[in-house]
């Protein structure tokens, strides 16, 4: 076993993640690649998400990739929306049909039974449909199926025979799996090899983790996580890690070991400065642990706040404060309020470089920045 610093855990993290000057993606080929490698994208600060990831990222670049289907999205990883690239659906999507089981409005069938090989034959010979288009002709062709058309459309995305791609009217698209580009094919990816691909994603993307770490992440329950380590520790891809002054056994993947290494003996200097938005792979990855690895305790917004937005400030390898971001479309002004800063990072040079990632926010946005002063903690 090996024992690792915090601090180049926490480098890792973040050129995984593409939050370093040096990782930054520059062109609209760069897309794919970077939603692979922080695992997808949550779905609503979507483009918030990329444009952190980019020297000069543009909207339409993300819009030609899902217009073209290698962008898809599903109800994978603690079963929330997420876009995942085309040729990793399968995989996110096997790993968590133990959440869809567990949940009522995701309830995945064991099998399907003949008024479900209708519904997906009309799919596959008419579609794709908006779920209100799919109720609406299916219906009208097979009336006395009438009552049962949102379960059966329901079920079958459950169960992998049809996926969402696309949007026509601001509403999601459904293909039939088999007609899509990409040819998916969930049925060829056991349960198993996809929860042994979910871990080592989750490790590829963020490093030494715990299994609550990766049972959060993932959605799984730990017991789940803790079968799938094991098999992983037999195959002896995976590798436990000591952390300098953290009582918790992590894991790794044994190829990063490597790239570990060099951080540990070159760690580089980072006074990067990004925005996040409440659903960034970094704060969801490490959510239960902000204030133990990166210094401040940011809170994920809840609904009855009314806040839509609540940016956490990261610079380098510290997230130093919050502010309150009103967004609304129908407003001209970015509004930067209630922006809470931990004391030893309030000085000028650092005001000024937040306020200049405000206004590339402000302007990627096409809002003009207002901004309040900040408050120290």
């Amino acid at each position: 076993m090996i024992k690792v610093s915090k601090e180049v855990i926490k480098e890792f993290a973040l050129q995984r993640l593409r939050l370093t000057s040096s990782t930054l993606g520059r062109t609209r080929a760069d897309v794919p690649f970077i939603v692979r490698a922080i695992g997808g994208l949550q779905y609503g600060g979507h483009r918030v998400e990329l444009f952190n990831r980019f020297e000069d990222f543009k909207a339409e670049w993300f819009d030609y990739w899902y217009e073209n289907y290698t962008l898809v999205e599903g109800h994978v990883l603690r079963v929330a929306l997420r876009i995942v690239n085309a040729e990793d659906y399968p995989f996110y999507f096997k790993a968590t049909r133990s959440l869809a089981r567990r949940r009522k409005y995701l309830n995945c069938p064991a099998s399907l039974r003949p008024e479900h090989f209708t519904a997906a034959r009309f799919i596959r010979e008419s579609g794709p449909f908006t779920p209100t288009e799919f109720e609406k002709l299916f219906s009208e062709e097979y009336p006395q199926l009438r009552q049962m058309a949102n379960r059966l459309f329901s079920d079958l995305y459950n169960y992998g025979e049809i996926a969402r791609m696309g949007r026509k009217n601001q509403k999601p698209l459904f293909h039939a799996i088999e007609k899509l580009p990409y040819k998916l094919d969930v049925s060829q990816v056991s349960e198993k090899e996809a929860k042994k691909w979910l871990l080592l994603k989750c490790l590829d993307t963020y490093g030494p983790f715990t299994p609550k770490d990766i049972t959060h992440w993932t959605g799984w329950n730990l017991t789940e996580t803790k079968e799938t380590l094991v098999s992983l520790l037999e195959d002896e891809t995976v590798m436990s890690v000591s952390i300098d002054n953290n009582p918790h056994l992590h894991y790794m993947r044994v190829k990063d070991l490597p790239f570990l290494d060099s951080l540990t003996n070159d760690l580089p200097e980072n006074s990067f400065i990004r925005i996040l938005f409440n659903d960034d792979a970094l704060l969801l990855g490490y959510y239960r642990r902000l204030k133990e690895y990166f210094g401040y305790d940011w809170k994920y917004p809840q609904l009855s706040e009314g806040i839509v937005w609540r940016a956490a400030i990261l610079q380098g390898r510290e997230l130093i404060g919050d502010a309150v971001v009103d967004m609304r479309s129908n407003s001209k002004s970015l509004k930067v309020q209630q922006l809470t800063l931990r004391k030893e990072f309030v000085n000028t040079e650092i005001l000024s470089r937040i306020e200049n990632e405000f206004e590339r926010h402000a302007k990627f946005q096409n809002k003009t920045l207002e901004m309040t002063k900040p408050k120290p903690i």
